[in-house]
């Protein structure tokens, strides 16, 4: 009797044994308790900022910010904004991500772009948004956007009313009005003196769906020949699909206003092309 109950107590601390083992090596990665782990990061690129060096995805409807990020692949990932891709970081004990050095961005299986980095298929559809000129030249002009790129537009046709006819110089602050172009170009429609009541971190976009929204409530939709992504904020004004975000389809014409906070955009307001 004595050995039994002995027995019954052993394989009972055996067993408490195991649990506390598994218990913690739960969630352990490939490093050591507070050393960085070496995880990849899928989702669809947000913003770019090459002033820090960093780019955003929304990864399963979560913003995650990748720092110390090399110029060429920001570079390569400017025109990507949408796209899904997959980057190797570095995740440290803070949660904050570091790109992974000597690795590259993978696009996902699914995701296709032609060899300049752009969409394939072209959408109608404008771009309005207030940014300083960054190079100013006959025929064109380039202007800085709140998510850290830059909108290169034509300049035939173009109301310069603001600038006695001629285009602003680089460093300028400028209201641009782009209207896309069937080639997937922009020509910027008006351009005018920024006000300073203007508010910069507006950008409204007028463009076309290329997905339905999801349950992580992203819109995905396309201008000319670019792509954009952005999460829809909770308090969005969803007036003209019913106050519900997943009843915005694909293909859908629409207008988005997207509100930046530094280089990451949230849509605060989306329409259909009737929309006033």
């Amino acid at each position: 009797m004595y050995q039994k109950v002995l027995k019954q107590i052993v394989v009972g601390i055996v067993a408490l044994v195991l649990m506390v083992f598994v218990t913690a090596c739960a969630g352990v990665g490939t490093s050591t308790s507070g050393a960085p782990t070496n995880v990849a990061l899928s989702g669809s690129v947000v913003s770019v900022d090459l002033n820090n060096h960093s780019v955003t995805l929304n990864v399963n409807g979560q913003t995650k910010t990748i720092n110390n990020v090399p110029n060429d692949i920001l570079t390569s990932l400017q025109s990507q904004v949408g796209k899904v891709y997959s980057i190797q970081v570095t995740q440290n004990s803070d949660g904050s991500y570091n790109f992974q050095a000597g690795t590259n961005v993978t696009p996902e299986s699914n995701e296709t772009q032609s060899s300049n980095g752009t969409l394939t298929t072209n959408e109608p559809g404008s771009i309005n948004f207030i940014g300083n000129v960054t190079n100013s030249s006959n025929g064109n002009i380039v202007v800085s956007m709140p998510n850290g790129s830059s909108l290169s537009m034509k300049t035939n046709g173009t109301n310069l009313e603001d600038f006695n006819g001629s285009l602003p110089g680089v460093g300028t602050r400028v209201s641009v009005e782009a209207t896309a172009n069937t080639d997937g170009s922009f020509t910027a429609t008006k351009l005018s003196v920024a006000k300073s009541d203007d508010d910069a971190s507006i950008v409204k976009f007028q463009g076309v769906t290329t997905s339905a929204v999801g349950s992580d409530h992203v819109i995905h939709f396309a201008v000319g020949n670019k792509s954009y992504s952005y999460a829809i904020a909770s308090t969005a004004d969803l007036t003209d699909f019913n106050n519900n975000a997943q009843s915005i389809g694909s293909n859908v014409s629409v207008k988005v206003t997207v509100q930046f906070s530094g280089t990451t955009g949230t849509a605060i307001k989306v329409e259909t092309q009737n929309g006033q």
